[in-house]
């Protein structure tokens, strides 16, 4: 009768043996895939950032390379870009000086090129057709004698004196423009006047 109990005791501490360890393998099992899921934390929040640092340096990327665009139509472009009429009009009229810039812009439908250039020393401006290389607009740097007389007279009124100041005489479907840059009460301005003198900005 005792072995009996004994052999039933003996038989129910390896069963309950056998419990405690199937625990034991769980607890281990779930610490495992929790320490597991504390260092896949570092892991994905490095992922997070790595891929916000790409979309970033796309966005610049984006940026910098629409520097280029002068502004919503308009796109500065090389010589060699320009259509052939329009490129022989630029080498004609800027013959012995320096182009300084040319923007493709977009005027009443039609491409235009407004080409900035030194020549002879002197600052000119020109519009020229994309299509049959026409000028239709120059701006030329002048000197205040070349101005008309109405235009000094408001002109030296506007700004109190008739020296430090840079005419750009402008002609542009027909009609002239002058446009005079200088220094007024400390700041830089400018102002534009027709041929009668008055003025129109």
């Amino acid at each position: 009768m005792h072995a009996k109990k004994r052999g039933i005791d003996s038989q129910q501490h390896g069963e309950h043996a056998r419990l405690e360890q199937a625990m034991c393998a769980k607890d281990l099992l779930f610490e495992t895939k929790q320490k597991g899921a504390v260092k896949m934390q570092p892991c994905i929040r490095r992922f997070v950032a790595t891929a916000a640092m790409a979309i970033l340096a796309v966005l610049v990327f984006s940026s910098c390379a629409s520097t280029e665009k002068e502004g919503k139509g308009e796109e500065r472009v090389s010589l060699a870009q320009m259509s052939g009429p329009a490129r022989a009009t630029v080498e004609r009229e800027t013959a012995g000086g320096r182009i300084e810039s040319i923007v493709k812009e977009i005027e009443k439908g039609k491409v235009v090129y407004d080409v900035e250039a030194t020549v002879g020393g002197k600052h000119v401006e020109f519009a020229i057709a994309d299509a049959d290389g026409s000028v239709l607009g120059t701006e030329t740097q002048i000197e205040f004698a070349e101005l008309p007389s109405p235009v000094r007279a408001e002109v030296e009124k506007f700004f109190g004196t008739t020296t430090g100041l840079t005419v750009m005489k402008g002609v542009e479907s027909g009609e002239t423009t002058f446009e005079i840059t200088g220094k007024k009460a400390g700041k830089k301005v400018e102002a534009t006047f027709d041929p009668t003198g008055k003025r129109i900005e």
